[in-house]
């Protein structure tokens, strides 16, 4: 039986690692969220290190540090990138920090194509068109060697295929292009831990309402606007959940810790066994259409195989949610 959810907010990050900006309206296109007219992509910028690897390529910046040799990444983690905080200012994209030191992002037309630089975002390597005036722009107010690169020119990502093979393209979200959370989780999660509920913590581009308590892991697929959606897997939470996207610094309150509270178990990754803790669906939108705050998504089918979770240390408590 269909299930039916409302659009309570929409936002998007077009710098990786970077501030929402929060959207009355929205074009989702098979790539993730933009403006009506295009000019504001998703994901569309990302810091890189001035540096270049042992392979040649820019390392993308992110909140948090991570190094994993096996795939050659060396990322070096800076959670002030929350503070960059973009909003739209005559119709053109602004960046602020610490709500001053403005810059004006040039656009994609002003783009010198050739200025291509190789980078490198998660397993992704290839070349993006580095954007001078914020490469200078956030390495003074970051206080770092770095560069800013737009996903355009020669960039060519796919959306991850390990869980569901796909045509979706990718910009540098980190595996798919549009990330759902559901806002009853997030008022039982920050119950639990006794807080103000802050669903910014899980950095979606999509907020829905009106599902029952972890309700949306059971679906495989819904609808919005005529556009089939496909959920190939959950979201995995690490620490930057942990992080106050308003002060861009680690906070005492971890979200996952709420999770744990509630008796939560992990969820046992089909492809390689590993546990981790989940809030919020990745989707692949299978065709291009304008959503807005107030609009249904219908969830219509239910996963073949339910996902498998770890045994709860205590038992989960009734949520007045």
């Amino acid at each position: 039986m269909p299930v039916e959810a409302k659009v309570r907010d929409l936002q998007m990050q077009p710098l990786k690692g970077g501030g929402p900006l929060k959207l009355g309206v929205a074009k989702m296109t098979m790539a993730g969220l933009e403006t009506g007219g295009g000019g504001i992509k998703d994901h569309f910028l990302v810091a890189v290190t001035k540096e270049q690897d042992s392979q040649g390529f820019h390392n993308f910046l992110t909140q948090r540090m991570q190094v994993d040799p096996d795939k050659n990444l060396f990322v070096p983690g800076d959670p002030r990138l929350a503070l960059v905080k973009p909003e739209i200012y005559r119709g053109e994209l602004v960046f602020s920090f610490e709500d001053k030191h403005y810059i004006h992002d040039p656009g994609e037309e002003a783009d010198d194509p050739t200025r291509v630089i190789p980078v490198q975002v998660w397993e992704y390597r290839g070349g993006a068109i580095e954007v001078p005036t914020l490469s200078e722009w956030l390495s003074d107010v970051l206080q770092k060697r770095l560069k800013v690169a737009r996903t355009s020119g020669s960039w060519n990502r796919m959306s991850k295929q390990n869980f569901m093979e796909n045509n979706n393209p990718l910009r540098a979200q980190d595996g798919y292009p549009v990330h759902a959370v559901s806002w009853e989780d997030t008022i039982a999660i920050f119950g639990a831990l006794g807080v103000d509920v802050d669903p910014n913590r899980f950095r979606y581009q999509v907020l829905l309402e009106g599902l029952e308590f972890r309700s949306i892991h059971n679906f495989a697929r819904g609808v919005i606007n005529g556009v089939t959606v496909e959920q190939p897997k959950p979201c995995d939470r690490c620490e930057i959940t942990g992080i106050d996207q308003e002060k861009g610094e680690f906070s005492r309150i971890k979200p996952l810790a709420g999770l744990v509270k509630l008796g939560i178990g992990r969820w046992i990754r089909p492809d390689n066994g590993n546990k981790v803790q989940i809030v919020g669906e990745n989707w692949l939108p299978q065709g291009e259409t304008v959503i807005r705050p107030g609009d249904t998504f219908t969830f219509t089918d239910l996963k073949e195989v339910p996902l498998q979770f770890e045994e709860p240390k205590q038992k989960v408590k009734e949520l007045g949610v």
